[in-house]
């Protein structure tokens, strides 16, 4: 764990003495490791809009993957219902 001062540039791997930088006496200094108490204090909670905005893309990924792995597919019956049909002509060269 590093300590850095803010002011001069100072680093230690220990930390200063009574809080303050050795060099310049600042009490400017920042550490590279969070305790878990500031950690916690810094993690801020989800906003109403946030967690909507989850919920809609979670929502939309269960839609997609519903409709192309577990959606039944139509029986045959209804697919022929469904095609459309085509007219064969029996004399092509009497429509001029």
């Amino acid at each position: 764990m590093a300590f850095i001062c803010n002011d001069c540039g100072n680093q230690s791997t220990k930390k200063f003495a009574q809080g303050k930088c050795p060099a310049c006496d600042s009490f400017n200094i920042k550490t590279t490791h969070k305790s878990t108490k500031q950690a916690i204090k810094e993690k801020e909670p989800k906003t109403l809009i946030e967690l909507v905005v989850l919920a809609l893309l979670w929502g939309l990924l269960a839609y997609g993957a519903w409709d192309k792995y577990l959606k039944p597919e139509p029986t045959a019956q209804a697919k022929i219902k469904t095609a459309p049909t085509v007219e064969k002509k029996e004399e092509p060269a009497l429509d001029f």
